[in-house]
């Protein structure tokens, strides 16, 4: 078959389950090494994507974001392989970092290059907390890489992060739901497609982040408001917006509505 005989998401809905399903040892050269020899359409589509003008933010299809959602699943679960483990929850096979790098490459993806610590590029794994609590956040070192598409946000990096208490609380940044997001060792994740079934779950919307002419545009197709939580403070939902989960509120984490919220800032 080729890439025409699928609907618009499948090939990486077709990846995600050959990764899940693979008992061998050699993930990259048995599973994806192959797929990619069948995506010279998938790197043409991207390439198209990347380049797409906007006003500022490009538009695009329902079909062109569920196919990113498709990614970023198949992205979530090859970060597993470098995140820090808790338990059994995702026994999913591996990969190495040079493998997962030529992997994004070949499909066009850049490494994202930021060494001083922002939530738009950087995610929360773990925290070294700091003896002074008035200091700001900065990178300790990376778990796995962060990946753009020319200004498009495709992942961000797994990170530990130093940060003194008044901007991030450890016990509550580890391990506070992680909002867009599928699949993570030591945290619960929720994204829309939790509840649906096996073939609608794939018809969820990626969250689409851009940084175009130094601005950072989060969340740009909000969800129609539905369920504003209407104990957070504005301020409380931006953390949850920038962050993806809660970092220092102390608020009940689990049920939460982010998904109609949008923000722009200057970098």
């Amino acid at each position: 078959m080729t890439r025409d005989d699928y609907p618009a998401h499948l090939p990486y809905r077709q990846l995600y389950y050959a990764i899940r399903d693979y008992e061998g040892g050699a993930l990259y050269d048995d599973v994806l090494r192959v797929w990619l020899g069948w995506q010279d359409g998938q790197r043409r589509w991207l390439d198209e994507l990347r380049r797409r003008p906007g006003a500022p933010v490009p538009a695009i299809s329902d079909e062109e974001s569920w196919e990113l959602y498709a990614l970023s699943r198949v992205v979530d679960v090859l970060n597993l392989s470098f995140a820090p483990r808790v338990g059994d929850d995702w026994k999913m096979p591996r990969v190495g970092a040079e493998e997962m790098a030529a992997f994004m490459d070949a499909l066009g993806f850049e490494r994202i290059d930021r060494p001083r610590f922002h939530p738009f590029h950087h995610e929360i794994v773990t925290v070294e907390p700091m003896d002074d609590a008035s200091a700001e956040p900065e990178v300790a070192r990376e778990y796995w890489p962060g990946w753009r598409l020319g200004p498009l946000l495709i992942s961000r990096a797994g990170c530990a992060v130093r940060a003194g208490r008044e901007h991030v609380v450890k016990e509550i940044a580890e391990t506070s739901t992680l909002y867009w997001a599928f699949a993570r060792h030591t945290r619960p994740t929720y994204d829309l497609s939790v509840g649906w079934g096996s073939n609608s779950q794939w018809r969820t919307r990626f969250r689409r982040d851009y940084e175009i002419g130094g601005a950072l545009h989060m969340n740009v197709d909000p969800t129609s408001p539905a369920a504003l939580d209407e104990d957070l403070t504005q301020a409380e939902r931006l953390e949850l917006l920038r962050h993806r989960c809660f970092v220092r509120c102390a608020k009940d984490h689990r049920d939460r509505w982010p998904y109609d919220l949008t923000h722009v800032e200057s970098l």
